[in-house]
């Protein structure tokens, strides 16, 4: 190449502003590029979150439904739940689903009494607590973020 052409070259990057900034977009991207990934493993996260919290939720509603039919067996809503919930890890239950009972008052009574025995009025209602909870394990460990989710439905059997 000439010697004009060398120097018009030159003379065009000065004018443009490029001479001098060899790798200055590496750099650039060097000090952005750790944000930039944090923003997305944080966005990922919750994410994560968000749909197994939903999922969760949604899957003791299905317990809840299994009960409603069938309060008694235990094995079988926590099997309802676990095939309804097919990911890993899979689901933590209680040891039995509570029931509680109470007038039409809203007061508590024992589910062997019955509202009439007591002078309160209305019939007895049952109520079944399902219950259950998920390991989560985000990418990043953040604040706030729980090490378990649980969710809880309760349906009225009477």
């Amino acid at each position: 190449m000439g010697h004009k052409k060398v120097r018009r070259r030159l003379a065009w990057r000065c004018v443009r502003g490029y001479f001098g900034r060899d790798g200055s977009a590496a750099a650039e991207f060097a000090l952005v590029a750790p944000a930039i990934i944090l923003i997305v493993a944080g966005i990922s996260d919750f994410g994560m979150l968000a749909t197994n919290s939903a999922a969760l939720a949604a899957t003791t509603r299905i317990g809840a439904e299994y009960a409603r039919g069938h309060p008694a067996d235990i094995s079988g809503i926590q099997n309802s739940m676990q095939n309804a919930m097919r990911s890993t890890p899979p689901l933590v239950f209680p040891a039995s689903f509570p029931q509680s009972c109470e007038c039409d008052d809203g007061l508590s009574i024992a589910c062997t009494e019955s509202c009439a025995t007591i002078g309160r009025p209305g019939p007895n209602r049952v109520f079944v607590r399902i219950s259950a909870s998920q390991a989560f394990t985000p990418l990043v460990s953040w604040p706030g973020i729980p090490a378990a989710l649980t969710a809880t439905a309760e349906i009225r059997m009477q």
